[in-house]
């Protein structure tokens, strides 16, 4: 028995007896990785390998016995039986290689290539041998202009998918073999032709079915009779139209078989032309519908060359991605949009040889644009030929895929980095474990150049290596069981710690390997630094320190918070917050960790354990800011918070004091006003009545009697004025100060008149105040600057200056001063400094104004020495809008 009908006697063990043969055939199949199985001549599985079974998923001896069609289409079956009638027939060579998907046994579909071998025991077909390979990963480049080859192809090359009859003739025109479609076209069985002169079956069966049989018969006897072959003779089927094929147009072919166990018979194809007569009536309307839809195309370039290279046609995604327009650029060579290195290297007129020799070809680099930009293409040149053969031109289609190509650098770029990262060195040794490759970076790191290593046993360079088992166990199972190794050392000959990654292959081993001494060194520094912390962490003082990694679990817990609930830093370690905690202390905590790990700062107080405690969650990121973990700083504020709310207990304590106080003081104020009133009118009635009957001296008595009521009128209504600052104050609002100064000064006029005083004012902003307590706030700044200014005339200066949110004025003379001793006393209220002889007043005026800038939340301060004048300065609140003092 052989594979082929001419194969001669003999083969590879005729040396040896049946069963040896049997025995070595079953070695070398178990032997093959590829998939090995053997079909009958009904198709039917007689021998699998493990190869088979284990693609398939089907146990062996479900396969056995099970027609081929268990694991491949119907369509896929018929093609491959009618490759191998024609191969028989024609003696034509090797079948070709089929791409097929074979269905598994878990209705998965697993793509695969087939070869084929008939078994043929003289000229009887006895089954076949196939060889199977998948194709998990197949070698093919990415196609990513589909739809581009589409548009070509349908212009240049029709895609012939008919069904075909065949039929077998051998030397004597008898029929050897008719297929399914031959049964189907002619309403015939094959069984009943099998066997009879093909001419006879011509005349009486075959003609029956076609529509002019004698002009049929006769022309294909005539090839018969001289030998020749016969090329698109077309019939067609007749019928009553009942027939699935009633009607159709056939395209018949024929010609001589010259070898093989057929030699001298024929090989006689039937396809049905039917849709393509059909077609050919409206080509010249498809072709104009076409052409209008290659103009659309804007994604596309689409355009035509003559058999030169000269642009013949030009559609709008040719304007748009080239810039030209049609009529610059017909005639034009396409070479135009090459670079000029391209052009240099005659890329175009290669390319459009190799389509020319190919039919189709595609391309892809830069191509250059009218305004001179490049950009990257993915280019389909198709050759176009004439019905007869002619080379017309070709049709070259452009897809702009720059976007495509700068994303796919990026990600090559990426994985570059990546792979630098990974393995920066590298070398190669064979099976015997000599160098055959080294890259610069391993010459560096092994200390010795690619000559000094090529050819040479690493054991022989590196002997102190065979007594590293770590070394010498990872080489050898690699090479062994062909399986990854990997190891991780101190290497005292090169000083450095290496981490090498060992690929085994058929022919060696490929070591990828770095220095990781810095990394080491950082991992010895890290651990002594995480021991540090946790040490840290563990007497952390009246709180707990955590660590949280991105799943929300804890690697470190310690503090001495501990103490104080019923958890212990065990329970958290390796945890996720929710499963240690309660739901409502959880449902507190996550948000904090989960901003942490988003880079944010957060804080949240909650209770826990009877006790109050406020944690701070922050993100830790790496040297390239990328957050990696959190940490948690849990303070335990049970006896802060306690000492806050006895602090609020006594301020509300104190305001309501104050505000008793303020209630008594005007109380109190406002009742004395009427006493003080009826003693100022009697002293006034005496004073009229009895001012004639009064001495000097009784006189004297009735001015000082009087002079008490005025002062004790100015204190009491001092004293009314003061408690009504935080009581009947107006609220806070924009006030310009310019303008209220002004108010402040026309009041002062005549004071400011008899003293010569000068007063120069800066320009002053808007504030936020009450404008009845400012008034009176500058009016006793003045006022004390005019009356305590000494000898000299006055000289009073005004301005402000921004201080963040807040405006800070002062008022500045150059009067007597104040003693530094008794500065913070004229603030408090009835003080005085000098005699009513020397100055007069009650002692308020100060106190008064720092009551009034403490209601606007400012604050007020003295700066002065005797002698040399004072300035006074305080703080108001600026306006959201306020952008500063416009200059007068």
């Amino acid at each position: 028995m052989s594979s082929r009908p001419d194969a001669a006697d003999g083969g590879l063990w005729n040396d040896a007896d049946p069963d040896v043969a049997l025995q070595r055939y079953r070695t070398l199949v178990d032997t093959i990785d590829d998939g090995v199985y053997q079909l009958d001549a009904d198709g039917r599985f007689v021998a699998v390998n493990d190869a088979v079974v284990e693609a398939t998923g089907y146990p062996r001896e479900e396969l056995l016995d099970q027609h081929v069609s268990i694991v491949l289409a119907d369509e896929d079956v018929t093609a491959i039986e009618r490759e191998i009638g024609v191969q028989l027939a024609t003696d034509g060579g090797e079948i070709p290689t089929f791409e097929f998907a074979i269905h598994t046994a878990d209705d998965g579909r697993l793509p695969c290539e087939l070869r084929i071998n008939p078994l043929v025991d003289g000229e009887v077909f006895r089954g076949t041998i196939g060889v199977v390979r998948t194709r998990s990963e197949p070698a093919h480049r990415l196609r990513t202009l589909a739809s581009a080859e589409a548009i070509s192809e349908s212009i240049a090359n029709g895609v012939d998918d008919r069904e075909i009859g065949v039929l077998i003739l051998d030397r004597t025109f008898e029929i050897a073999w008719a297929d399914e479609t031959i049964e189907e076209y002619f309403d015939v069985d094959s069984q009943a032709i099998v066997g009879r002169d093909n001419r006879t079956v011509l005349e009486e069966i075959l003609t029956e079915r076609v529509a002019d049989p004698g002009s049929f018969a006769d022309t294909v006897l005539a090839a018969y009779d001289e030998g020749q072959y016969l090329d698109g003779l077309e019939c067609r089927l007749g019928g009553d139209g009942d027939g699935a094929f009633d009607g159709r147009q056939l395209e018949y072919r024929s010609k001589p078989i010259e070898s093989g166990a057929y030699a001298g018979g024929r090989i006689e194809l039937y396809a049905d032309i039917t849709d393509r007569k059909r077609s050919e009536g409206a080509l010249q309307e498809s072709e104009s519908a076409f052409h209008s839809l290659v103009d659309a195309v804007e994604e596309y370039a689409i355009f035509r060359l003559d058999r030169d290279g000269h642009v013949r046609s030009w559609n709008t995604g040719a304007e748009q991605i080239k810039g030209y327009d049609r009529a610059e650029i017909l005639g034009e060579e396409f070479s135009t949009f090459y670079t000029e290195a391209d052009r240099a290297a005659n890329v175009p007129e290669r390319n459009l040889e190799r389509a020319l020799e190919a039919g189709s070809i595609e391309d892809e680099g830069w191509r250059v644009r009218k305004d001179g930009t490049r950009f990257w293409a993915t280019v389909t040149i198709t050759s176009v030929r004439a019905d007869d053969g002619t080379h017309r031109g070709y049709l070259k289609v452009t897809r702009d895929m720059t976007d495509r190509k700068e994303r796919q650098q990026e990600l090559e770029s990426e994985l570059q980095r990546v792979l630098g990262r990974v393995s920066d060195a590298f070398y190669a040794v064979d099976d015997e474990f000599r160098f055959t490759h080294v890259n610069d970076r391993a010459e560096d790191l092994l200390q010795r150049s690619e000559a000094e290593l090529l050819g040479k046993r690493l054991w022989d360079v590196f002997p102190d290596l065979v007594d590293l088992d770590e070394v010498w166990d990872a080489f050898h199972t690699a090479l062994e069981t062909q399986a990854q190794t990997s190891y991780e050392l101190y290497y005292d000959t090169l000083d450095f710690w290496v981490e090498a990654n060992l690929y085994p292959s058929e022919t060696g081993i490929s070591v990828y390997f770095r220095d990781v001494t810095e990394r080491r060194e950082r991992e010895r520094e890290l651990e002594e630094s995480e021991q540090r912390y946790r040490t840290l962490a563990e007497h952390f003082p009246n709180g707990i320190v955590t660590l949280f990694d991105r799943d929300l679990e804890y690697t470190l817990a310690a503090g001495k918070g501990f103490d104080n609930i019923p958890v212990e830093p065990a329970d958290l370690e390796g945890e996720a917050v929710h499963d240690v905690w309660p739901d409502e202390t959880a449902a507190a905590l996550e948000p904090a960790f989960e901003a942490a790990l988003a880079g944010e700062e957060r804080s949240v107080e909650l209770s826990y354990a009877d006790r109050e405690w406020v944690l701070h969650a922050v993100p830790i990121t790496d040297s390239q800011g990328t957050v990696f973990a959190g940490v948690t700083m849990a303070h335990d504020i049970t006896e802060r918070k306690a000492n806050q709310r006895k602090l609020e207990e006594t301020v509300a304590q104190l305001e309501a004091s104050n505000r008793r106080l303020e209630q008594f003081a005007y109380a109190a104020s406002h009742d004395l006003q009427e006493p003080l009133r009826m003693v100022s009118s009697y002293l006034q009635l005496i004073e009229r009545r009895y001012v004639d009957e009064l001495d000097e001296e009784g006189e004297a008595f009735l001015e000082f009697a009087v002079d008490g009521a005025d002062r004790m009128r100015a204190m009491i209504e001092g004293l009314l004025e003061y408690s009504r600052v935080e009581t009947q104050g107006a609220p806070l609002e924009p006030v310009e100060l310019d303008p209220l100064l002004e108010s402040v000064l026309a009041d002062l006029q005549i004071q400011i008149a008899e003293t010569n005083a000068e007063v120069a004012v800066e320009s002053l902003p808007r504030v936020r105040g009450d404008a009845d307590q400012l008034r009176q706030l500058f009016q006793n700044l003045l006022s004390n600057a005019l009356t305590y200014s000494g000898d000299e005339p006055p000289r009073i200066h005004i301005d402000a200056d921004r201080r963040g949110r807040e405006w800070e004025l002062s008022v500045r003379d150059d009067g007597i001063g104040i003693e530094s001793t008794e500065q913070d006393r004229v603030f408090e209220v009835f003080q005085r400094l000098h005699s009513r002889e020397e100055h007069p007043g009650t002692g308020l005026g100060l106190a008064l104004c720092q009551r009034i800038v403490e209601r606007h939340g400012g604050e007020i301060r003295i700066d002065s020495e005797p002698g040399e004048g004072t300035t006074v300065s305080f703080t108001l609140p600026a306006t959201e809008t306020d952008d500063g003092p416009t200059p007068n």
